[in-house]
């Protein structure tokens, strides 16, 4: 046995005692031997122990120790260090070749390390340092495979004999790391010409990998979600074409997972933020700080979310710390819009308006006779009505109606109430933390100028994260939102409730009142001539000024919403961890509706209940003071959730057999409360209001003064005073269980038991379990698929469950009532509505799926993706059956219907080309939903009309069905038919005992106006620092109902281009499809029900399948070698067009997603949206 001892050099030997000594006496008595005092320096490569030994010996004078047989099969190290001490370089040295050390009067021993377990921590994260969850960590010479945890770490007990870690992620290369005794952190490099698959997918209670999922869901990643900005703040958005089964409507805010499957109960996805669900508003979710969004869709993925999960759930995963140095990370986005189109709503132009008009004086449709003498009549009627009486002649009148008609004040109209809509986005966070503890601060604030003008959005989001390790067994995981949004709302009326000739302001800037009030009122209205009378009483200006009212009404609105939550996890055994958690919201809010003395609505009121004074006649102003009405309304939103989880993961030592499961409690509550008041006479400055006098004010009865109209005011109550409160309670009892055989077969098994103070006390409702079961063959794990070579990954999965969903706050088993004051009298007695009567019955609405699903991954997983059919039916739907009116109401709220969706979905991801240079990827999805009511139970017999206007429901067709009337054309008195089932023409009529209709089987189905068919197409590009994305979106397979021109709409104010074009003659009826007006005073003037045949025929329907160009997106990527410089990382520009091209395939002069498809009235379309992101790390 041979030993080596290093000596030092006597004469530095001496030196080095005798500078000790000084240093100690100098010190007063400190040891000069410190740990910590050498201070070496070595830049070496493939340099041996006994060379390093040496080298320290030379830098330090510490002497050396060991049996050389210890050091003879030792690798040589690359060691780079700067003034480190000697325990420091000794540490890196010997660390994975099972020596270590002991220093002891300024001389090292190296000995062999005893062999005993050892405990290896570390994380594993990907090379921009995200977390890899549910990587495979396998010690060489161990059977046992362990995992890393959701924020990538993992801790293994093993011997100190282990040389070797493997570390594997679907997408990555695997990783061959040496074990050290200090903290590891592992980066691990994505596999060539594969796409980055996500192999977790979360659950919000579980995290489950993808290879083991039996029911259909999908996984946005960062990067996919990331991908758009989502300018506004609206997380939603960004999905829309990424996920198959997946519908949503950025105008409408509509949101459906494989079509929707309730009449009255929630309609709306389950939303899971980090694990627990969230009734927070969902713009208070930062979509920069998420991470993944995982959509489950069927029973098999979200049955574990019970009756809340019919919808399907949407699983949000936001971000954590990273350990590491303090990272600060901008993102600034400026995003701008055009101005809207205005040609597209298809409004009539001055002079075709006032030829209209001049028709409807000519047959008495309107006719001065037909006002009160207070009521007001505008220019160019009150001349037609001079003319008509002889007041005037020919001439002059078509000489004051050309200078009229000269004017339109559409521009004006934009000018004054429209502008560019501007957002400015910035988001700022800062993370960091040790292996021990992570934390994550970050703030967005988003400002917005809406396009109508006195309209502005700010919002402002804070969010916290922390993760801490107590130890290896324990951790605690804790997020906070804060969010604080402030919406100011102006007051601007429709264009379509204004006269097109009328001046909105005069030349200078002064608004001018319009001849009617809002909302077109005409007979509420007094004219000029009164309105001067009542101002010379003391009564207040009675006109309506649309440019005042912008300035005079506001609403303003501030939204406060928190959330915590906080998860313990207890590691038991390797195989056994306890989850305890929960989450708890709060959400409050203020909305001010501000109505000033100059508002139109506050002065018509006022002065609508002024008492007239007995002694001199003068205005009183007692049951209804002067002053502003501030009508007050406090919103409170209260929810918890508490859960206690056990979590097992078990596998055998041969590997064959693998266990994994959940069980668990979990109690939730969710209460909803507002309370509505006003003050009137309310002074802002003072915050002083007056008394009111509720019994006159609620009444309609006449007002005291005549010049300011005979009708009593229109005041609603409910308008002004209101109180609601909802309590919903569920006490929750659930497993999941997954189990697989040699990696290849798996299957899944879920169960859920709700309870809930939403119905009634029958046991066979009140307990009814709720369930899925699932199976998955992993296809490409056996030998024969192996052996061909394009197939990289085949397995098929089958599922069925068994999930429901809860009433809406209208239904229930308990009597639910409405109350309200009676205004038609001065008495103004308190009534009650039933809205439910008593219904112990009433249960949980039930939905039963099926699933049968491909994945796959071809050529060297450049071609991946899944195919799903599926099939649901929903029974004991929530609806309304028509009662006995003598019971004290005329319905109930019943479990009437069933309803089913069936489909197919396909996902898509194919790298097309992948070369250094220039890289092109494309991502499709495609649904198909058909939907089709199996039964409902029959109300009383209607009307047509309720049929078409989808009031009532049909068995055999879609929930969302057109039905029109099979339009014949007009007669020769300009009446529009329709056919019945006998091809005989009928002219409506259901005004008057002689009723003439149609029934169902009279009517032709159109179709639905849910669109059947989504495909999305999105394509990206990297050439250089460049990347390029464009995402088509199709819509197809629904109809729409378009809006014709009619003239009988004129005084609405909802007549179109071309309604000038009617039937005028006999003959007519050969030439055009437009009903002719009615004359005034003739049978035919009140067969107003005789043009539904021409407003909702069957020729007037059209296909509303479109392309949408919805996003265009271009990015530069700043070089790292610049970057590094400045100190930054990650920088990146990038130029967003949202929505710059639409085609529609029956005629792009309609828009269907800016039209309402049943009716067919048109609203502003989208604008094309501009934006510019800057981001960087530092």
């Amino acid at each position: 046995m041979i030993f080596k001892f290093i000596p030092v050099e006597r004469r530095r030997f001496f030196m080095r005692v005798n500078l000790s000594l000084v240093c100690l006496v100098a010190m007063g008595g400190l040891q000069a031997y410190s740990k910590t005092f050498a201070q070496i320096s070595i830049q070496r490569q493939n340099i041996t122990l006994p060379q390093l030994f040496q080298e320290i010996r030379k830098q330090s004078g510490y002497d050396f120790f060991y049996k050389e047989s210890l050091l003879s099969d030792k690798d040589p190290v690359n060691i780079q260090m700067q003034n480190a001490s000697i325990e420091k370089i000794l540490d890196y040295s010997l660390n994975g070749k099972s020596l270590t050390y002991d220093i002891k009067n300024r001389i090292v021993v190296i000995k062999q390390l005893e062999n005993k377990q050892r405990n290896i921590v570390g994380r594993v994260i990907t090379e921009d340092r995200s977390p890899l969850s549910g990587a495979s960590i396998k010690v060489k010479g161990q059977p046992r495979v362990f995992f890393t945890d959701e924020n990538g770490h993992f801790s293994i007990s093993a011997s100190n004999k282990v040389t070797e870690l493997i570390i594997s992620y679907i997408g990555y290369k695997d990783c061959i790391v040496r074990p050290g005794d200090e903290f590891m952190e592992i980066k691990m490099a994505k596999l060539d010409n594969q796409l980055a698959e996500v192999n977790v997918i979360s659950t919000g209670y579980q995290k489950i990998k993808k290879e083991q999922l039996t029911g259909a869901a999908s996984t946005l990643s960062e990067k996919d979600y990331q991908q758009r900005v989502a300018v506004t703040g609206n997380f939603l958005e960004n999905l829309e074409g990424k996920v198959p089964g997946l519908v949503y409507n950025s105008i409408s805010g509509e949101l459906s997972i494989r079509g929707v499957s309730t009449f009255d109960a929630v309609k709306k996805p389950l939303i899971v933020l980090d694990g627990f669900p969230t009734e927070i508003d969902i713009n208070s979710i930062n979509p920069t700080d998420i991470i993944s969004v995982s959509v489950l869709r069927d029973a098999a993925a979200a049955s574990i979310y019970g009756v809340q999960a019919s919808n399907g759930v949407i699983v949000i995963e936001t971000r954590r710390g990273k350990s590491g140095k303090p990272t600060f990370t901008f993102r600034n986005t400026f995003a701008f819009d055009s101005k809207p189109d205005f040609d597209y709503m298809r409004y009539l132009d001055t002079k075709e308006f006032i030829d209209l008009q001049r028709d409807m004086v000519s047959t008495g449709g309107d006719d001065r006779y037909f006002y009160s003498d207070y009521n007001p009549i505008d220019q160019v009627t009150s001349i037609l009505f001079d003319l008509k009486d002889g007041l005037i002649d020919n001439k002059l009148a078509e000489e004051k109606i050309g200078a009229i008609a000269s004017y339109n004040n559409l521009a004006e109209y934009k000018r004054l109430f429209y502008r560019r809509r501007l957002v400015n986005n910035i988001n700022f966070d800062i993370s960091g933390g040790t292996e021990k503890s992570t934390y994550l601060i970050g703030v967005n604030h988003i400002g917005e100028r809406a396009q109508k003008v006195g309209t502005d959005n700010k919002k402002t989001i804070l969010n916290v994260a922390n993760t801490y390790k107590f130890n290896k067994n324990i951790s605690f995981d804790f997020k906070g939102i804060y969010s604080n949004n402030r919406i100011k709302n102006g007051t601007t009326p429709d264009y379509s409730d204004l006269l097109p000739f009328e001046r909105i302001v005069d030349e200078n800037g002064n608004p001018l009142p319009a001849t009617f009030g809002e909302f077109r009122e005409k007979f509420y209205v007094i004219n000029k001539d009164y309105n001067e009378r009542a101002q010379s009483l003391g009564l207040y200006d009675q006109l309506y000024y649309p440019f005042g009212e912008l300035s005079a009404t506001t609403q303003k609105t501030s939204l406060n919403s928190f959330r915590a939550q906080g998860r313990l996890n207890a590691k038991i055994t390797e195989w056994l961890n306890i989850d305890l958690g929960g989450a708890i919201e709060n959400e409050q809010g203020v909305n001010d509706l501000l109505k000033t003395e100059d508002s139109y609505r506050v002065r018509y009121l006022v002065n609508t209940k002024a008492k007239k004074d007995p002694a001199n006649g003068t205005p009183l102003f007692t049951d209804l003071p002067q002053g502003n009405f501030l009508t007050k309304e406090t919103l409170k939103n209260t929810a918890y959730t508490l859960r206690a989880q056990a979590n097992l993961n078990y596998e055998t030592k041969d590997k064959k057999h693998s266990i994994s499961g959940i069980i668990g409690i979990e109690q939730r509550q969710v209460k909803a409360e507002s309370f509505k008041t006003t003050f009137f006479g309310y002074d802002d400055q003072s915050l002083i209001n007056k008394p009111v006098n509720l019994q006159v004010l609620n009444s309609r009865i006449k007002p005291a003064f005549k010049e300011v109209g005979d009708y009593g005011s229109s005041f609603n109550s409910n308008d002004y005073f209101g109180e609601k409160y909802s309590d919903r309670r569920f006490r929750s009892f659930y497993g999941q269980g997954t189990y697989m055989f040699k990696h290849k077969y798996i299957a899944t098994g879920s169960i859920r038991i709700d309870q809930s103070n939403l119905f009634g006390v029958d046991d066979k409702y009140k307990n009814k379990p709720l369930w899925s079961l699932g199976m998955n063959w992993r296809m490409g794990e056996e030998e024969f698929i192996k052996s061909v070579s394009w197939i990289n990954s085949l397995q098929i999965r089958a599922a069925s469950g068994f999930n429901g969903n809860v009433p809406s706050s209208f239904n229930g088993p308990f009597l639910i009532l409405t109350s309200g004051l009676n205004n038609r009298f001065n008495t103004s007695e308190v009534f009650y509505d039933v809205l439910s009567p008593e219904n112990q019955s009433i249960r949980w609405e039930t939905t039963t799926n099926y699933n049968l699903g491909l994945d796959y991954g071809l050529l060297k997983n450049r071609i991946s993706g899944s195919v799903d059919l599926y099939y649901k039916r929903t029974k004991d739907v929530f609806g309304t059956m028509s009662a006995d009116p003598t019971l004290g109401f005329n319905q109930y709220s019943a479990n009437t219907a069933s309803i089913e969706n069936k489909g197919l979905e396909i996902l898509l991801t194919s790298v097309n080309i992948d070369k250094s240079i220039f890289k092109w990827r494309t991502s499709a999805t495609a649904s198909f939903n058909k939907n089709r009511v199996i039964e409902v139970q029959a109300k009383d017999k209607t009307s047509s009309l309720d049929i078409i206007s989808g009031t009532d429901l049909q068995k055999d067709y879609p929930m969302n069905a057109l039905f029109s009337y099979r339009y014949a054309g007009l007669n020769n008195l300009g009446h529009p038919g329709v056919y019945d089932r006998n091809g005989n023409v009928l002219v409506l009529n259901t005004y008057d005992d002689a009723v003439i209709d149609v029934d169902f089987d009279d009517l032709v189905y159109s179709g639905t106006t849910n669109p059947k068919y989504v495909i999305g197409l999105n394509n990206q590009f990297s050439v250089g620092s460049f990347d390029l994305s464009f995402l088509f979106m199709y819509y197809g397979g629904h109809v729409m109902r378009v809006q014709q021109p009619n003239p009988d709409e004129l005084q609405s104010g909802n007549a179109i281009k071309g309604s000038s074009n009617y039937w005028k003659k006999p003959g007519d009826e050969l030439v055009t499809a437009i009903p002719g007006l009615p004359e005034y005073g003739t049978p035919e003037d009140f067969m107003y029900s005789a043009r539904y045949g021409y407003t909702y025929g069957d020729r007037y329907v059209r296909k509303a399948d479109y392309i949408r160009l919805r996003d265009i997106i271009l990015t530069y990527n700043l070089k790292n070698d610049f970057l590094q410089k400045v100190g930054l990382s990650n920088t990146q520009f990038r130029f967003q067009v949202q929505n710059p091209f639409k085609y529609t395939f029956s005629g792009n002069d309609i828009d269907p997603e800016s039209i309402d498809r049943r009716t067919g009235i048109r609203t502003l379309p989208q604008t094309s949206f501009y934006s510019l992101t800057f981001s960087t790390t530092f």
